[in-house]
């Protein structure tokens, strides 16, 4: 459909109002050197001059009065050395021989020749003060002649700097003005004048125009753009259509993706509350089946009758069984993991698959095995071990008449970062009624099976489904009747 365009009206030309905007920018440009720039560089040159000046004062006031200290220190220092000196020569002196008080002789000696140092160090003092004085002065002049100098270069250097910025503006303003009048019209007009006859083409409703070839720089980029968005335009439409060919079958994938999700959730919370219920259960019936053993224990042991030891016996083999089925119920209920370190899942189902490798011999089962080297999770080796254990036990219990079994560690795709254990069998499957309730407690196919050996109590794989989530994971499952099943355990992976 063709979109009437909306006539515009002329302004001036391109080249125009590009040469009034280098004027009005030269303009700006030169108040900003002449009000700005020139004031700003004076001042801080006359900053950074004044501190230099301020720097080297109080350098040299501090030469001055150390030059003035230590000579000050070293006339006391003399005049404390001859009082010595003096002292040393008067207790040498054999007064004994003159006769009189001795010792008063030396005392008035002493006192007049420390009255004479006491007056010749504050002589040295006074002329030490009146040294730095007079240097202090000649210092103050000296400084003031220097700034004097210094205010008059300044002046003078903000001066040429001002021609210099005026003279380069000049020259940066006339050569602009050539380039544009030169290259505005064979870069930009020419250009602009073939993609606006495409983009009107565009608007008349063409689905595809042949545009102009791409020239350098901001224009080029504009046309390439515009090609692109013409060839997104005309993709949109295609997309369009295939959308609404299609759009029944996305809005059943929509809705079985949205199903298979509610189950997940429902499932989700169905054990977590099985998984609050064992735990309720198991804490309670720990204390009824320890308190029975241990009744047991204690007739047992005072009881003469062999055949009442044995019943006893049979007694504590059960409450011991008990014990253990509560061990379960209480990791099922998703106790913490008691040994946390770094692990490699394809060592652990190496290790579970030596156990069921002589099982699946006797039962002509093929296993393939394709475990990659390298991954790690942070969790409990044994118990990932048990869990290993059972999946591959509840695949053989599926493979009474041999079969292949195939076990599988790979790392997810991104961004999930996650260690997949796959366990597959060809077996008998798992009825379609069944699959929600696999990891339920005491939920077993297998309750009424004829060889003991194959039945199940229906912990196994509940005590799986603890031991995972306890590791952050989830277990998924799938399976066809008569076809066979498949568990994938997904652990985090180690990110140390």
């Amino acid at each position: 459909m063709s979109v009437p365009l909306v006539p515009i009206r002329r302004g001036p030309s391109l080249l125009t109002q590009l040469s009034m905007a280098l004027i009005v920018v030269a303009g700006v440009l030169l108040a900003w050197l002449l009000l700005i720039v020139g004031p700003t560089t004076g001042h801080a040159l006359a900053e950074f001059g004044s501190a230099t000046l301020r720097e080297s004062a109080a350098t040299m006031r501090e030469v001055s009065t150390s030059m003035t200290g230590q000579s000050s220190q070293v006339l006391i220092d003399l005049i404390a050395h001859n009082t010595t000196a003096r002292e040393r020569a008067l207790a040498d002196l054999p007064l004994e021989t003159l006769g009189g008080d001795v010792a008063a002789i030396r005392a008035a000696v002493l006192r007049e020749d420390a009255e004479r140092s006491a007056r010749q160090r504050r002589n040295v003092e006074v002329l030490a003060a009146e040294m730095q004085r007079r240097a202090e002065r000649d210092m103050q002049r000296r400084l003031d002649e220097l700034a004097d100098v210094r205010a008059a270069r300044e002046a003078g250097f903000v001066r040429d700097l001002n021609g210099g910025l005026l003279t380069l503006l000049a020259v940066t303003l006339m050569v602009l003005l050539l380039v544009l009048g030169l290259g505005l019209h064979r870069l930009v007009v020419r250009p602009a004048q073939r993609l606006r006859s495409a983009t009107r083409r565009v608007a008349d409703g063409e689905a595809t125009v042949d545009l102009p070839p791409a020239p350098r720089g901001e224009l080029g980029e504009l046309t390439r753009d515009f090609a692109a968005m013409v060839g997104e335009l005309d993709g949109s439409r295609r997309a369009l259509q295939h959308l609404a060919d299609n759009l029944e079958a996305e809005v059943a994938r929509k809705s079985r993706a949205l199903e298979s999700s509610h189950r997940q959730l429902a499932q989700a919370e169905r054990l977590a509350a099985l998984g609050t219920l064992a735990g309720g259960v198991a804490h309670e019936f720990h204390n009824v089946i320890g308190g029975i053993r241990g009744c047991a224990d204690e007739l047992s042991a005072d009881e003469p009758d062999a055949d009442r030891r044995e019943t006893l016996a049979v007694i504590t083999r059960a409450a011991e069984r008990g014990v253990g089925i509560v061990r379960q119920l209480q990791r099922f209920a998703q106790q913490p993991v008691e040994r946390r370190g770094r692990v490699d899942p394809a060592a652990i189902v190496t290790d579970a698959l030596r156990l069921c490798e002589p099982a699946a011999r006797r039962q002509q089962v093929h296993v393939e095995r394709d475990l990659a080297a390298g991954l790690a999770v942070d969790g409990d080796a044994d118990g990932l071990h048990q869990v290993f254990v059972n999946l591959l036990v509840n695949a053989l219990q599926a493979l009474p008449q041999g079969g292949t079994l195939t076990v599988r560690v790979h790392a997810a795709v991104a961004p999930d970062e996650r260690v997949v254990v796959q366990v597959s069998d060809t077996g008998t499957g798992i009825p379609p009624e069944a699959l929600p309730h696999v990891f339920e407690p005491f939920f077993t196919t297998r309750r009424d099976a004829a060889d003991p050996a194959q039945r199940g109590s229906g912990l196994g794989l509940s005590v799986s489904y603890g031991i995972v989530a306890s590791h952050g994971g989830r277990i998924e499952v799938e399976s066809q009747t008569g076809r066979g099943t498949t568990f994938r355990v997904l652990l985090p992976r180690s990110q140390g």
